[in-house]
């Protein structure tokens, strides 16, 4: 419990822009018993309930508070989840998903912000341990109901999975008889909540999913990228509006072919999975060495878990476990693709899913040698498949806040194509457009690429043509690229990268800073580039199914 409570009371509160819209509805008691609506954000009358009762309590630190009570519950659902593993699987297993649990500090780090991502996270865990083996009792399938509904009204994709979850785990273990018991119980709980919240008329009946779903839509979900945002006179029709962009968008992805088309895919289906929300642990030095391994750890950790229930498809035999993990890795692929590739919306499912991975693995079935072997050489397989597309480990946010910054990419001998036409893309990008904070490429003090040369600026990335005589080079040795901030900086122009942790890339480094991004905490890492022979005219698809043909300027 000290790991959850050292931070907790020491660390700076992390607030985001949705926080302070969730605080101020929590105040004003809007999105709990009444209708609240902002433009791309959606009320959870369960975590404004929870954040309105902590302000109530402790007016005087309500964000502190929050925090520690956001700590102490993920603690002791951990605590909770161990003990019905203990009694199902044994006690061995139960320290082995503690210490797991424990030890992911994404999970702790979540506990940090004034988000509904740790909570959800709390109430998911021993909801996922209760339905490897589900009960007997009536009552407790009342109180499953009841703690399913809670996680909807804190978190409804999350609530909504676990519904799915619950009625799965009753068509595995023959427990149908019991489940119009959990059904009223869920809709009581439920339902005054999503009624009293419902739109007027006129209001965007899908309560601000239409937002994400168009963002969800642009390569990289990356905003600017979308173009000019559609505008309409009423909020119901403002939604209509970005699922028609949202579908324009996704017909121009589905249509392109080659290297960028394939890397945009694999990046909006599991870069959720294996990148990392953002935290700056630089309040303690050792607190930061631990959750930075803790993060290096996490997408292998992933991987094994997938591994484990791809490995138990090779048995006919039911196992509650395995399906559930199953179905859990499936919807949250549709969730990426849908409403955004983002850490932040898969975290909640992460804890649950590696106790899933330690039930499956320590159920009797896979204790037989083939389902290791099985579940190893998978696992060997998902790593290189993460390999090839190493842009899906991306983490935010790295930064390049002012001119005259420079950084340095190696590039491994031979990654560049042997032969041009060739291209090579870099991950960076300004926030807003147009912007001035503008970036020199070099490799080897002759000048290769400017951004001052484009005449847009909204894609996430830049292209650059290779030259025969950089291709060659690469041929026989490594080379090095040179990034030179150039242009007007300030507090609203400013450049982002997404960094790659190690091991997967070879790190860049900071001329003058023991540091990659010293403004965001952003210690070390790979820069987000890929190489690629260009084998004819490829596009991109941005707001409305506008094309990007070639390089854009």
């Amino acid at each position: 419990m000290a790991v959850f409570l050292w931070p907790a009371i020491a660390a700076p509160v992390v607030r985001w822009a949705d926080s302070e819209i969730d605080l101020q509805w929590a105040r004003e008691g809007l999105g709990i018993f009444r209708p609240a609506a902002v433009l791309g954000h959606a009320a959870k009358p369960g975590y404004l309930l929870f954040l309105r009762t902590l302000i109530t309590l402790a007016p005087r630190h309500p964000d502190r508070a929050i925090v520690v009570t956001q700590s102490i519950l993920v603690w002791s659902a951990i605590a909770g989840a161990a003990l019905i593993v203990s009694r199902k699987r044994g006690f061995r297993w139960a320290v082995a998903v503690y210490l797991l649990l424990i030890l992911f500090l994404r999970l702790r780090d979540s506990c940090s912000a004034v988000m509904p991502e740790a909570l959800s996270a709390a109430l998911l865990l021993p909801i996922a341990a209760t339905l490897v083996e589900p009960p007997a009792r009536k009552s407790r399938w009342a109180l499953l109901g009841l703690a399913t509904a809670a996680l909807f009204l804190v978190r409804p994709n999350v609530g909504g999975v676990a519904l799915l979850m619950v009625l799965l785990s009753a068509t595995l273990s023959n427990t149908w008889r019991e489940v119009p018991a959990f059904l009223i119980c869920f809709v009581l709980l439920a339902a005054p909540f999503w009624i009293a919240t419902r739109p007027p008329r006129d209001g965007d009946p899908l309560r601000g999913l239409s937002y994400q779903i168009l963002e969800a839509s642009v390569d990289d979900f990356w905003k600017p990228a979308a173009g000019p945002w559609p505008k309409a006179h009423s909020p119901r029709e403002q939604s209509r509006e970005e699922l028609r962009g949202a579908l324009e968008n996704w017909r121009g992805t589905l249509n392109a072919k080659g290297p960028d088309a394939r890397r945009q895919l694999s990046w909006r289906a599991f870069r959720g999975f294996l990148a990392y929300e953002h935290y700056d642990a630089r309040w303690s030095p050792l607190y930061r060495r631990f959750t930075a391994a803790s993060r290096v750890a996490s997408p292998f950790l992933v991987l094994a878990s997938a591994a484990i229930f791809l490995a138990a498809l090779f048995t006919w035999r039911t196992n509650v476990a395995k399906s559930l993990g199953l179905l859990v890795i499936v919807l949250l692929i549709g969730q990426n693709l849908i409403l955004g590739s983002n850490p932040r919306y898969v975290l909640p499912f992460l804890p649950a899913l590696f106790v899933l991975a330690v039930s499956a693995f320590s159920s009797g079935e896979q204790a037989r040698l083939n389902r290791p072997i099985a579940a190893a050489a998978l696992f060997t397989l998902l790593i290189a498949l993460t390999w090839s597309q190493r842009s899906v480990l991306g983490s935010e946010w790295g930064k390049i806040e002012s001119s005259g910054v420079v950084i340095r990419q190696p590039i491994p001998r031979r990654a560049l194509p042997a032969r041009a036409p060739a291209t090579f893309h870099l991950r960076i990008a300004p926030p807003l457009v147009p912007s001035n904070a503008d970036l020199v490429v070099r490799v080897d003090g002759k000048d290769l690429f400017s951004t001052a040369s484009l005449l847009s600026r909204e894609r996430p990335d830049i292209a650059i043509p290779l030259p025969q005589w950089l291709l060659d080079q690469n041929g026989r040795e490594a080379v090095e690229l040179e990034l030179v901030s150039v242009g007007d900086y300030g507090e609203t122009s400013y450049l982002l990268f997404p960094v790659i942790p190690p091991p997967w890339g070879r790190a860049a480094r900071r001329i003058g800073s023991p540091d990659l991004s010293p403004g965001t905490g952003c210690s070390g890492g790979s820069l987000d580039w890929w190489a690629h022979t260009d084998s004819g005219t490829s596009y991109r698809a941005g707001a409305g199914g506008e094309k990007f043909q070639g390089q854009a300027n």
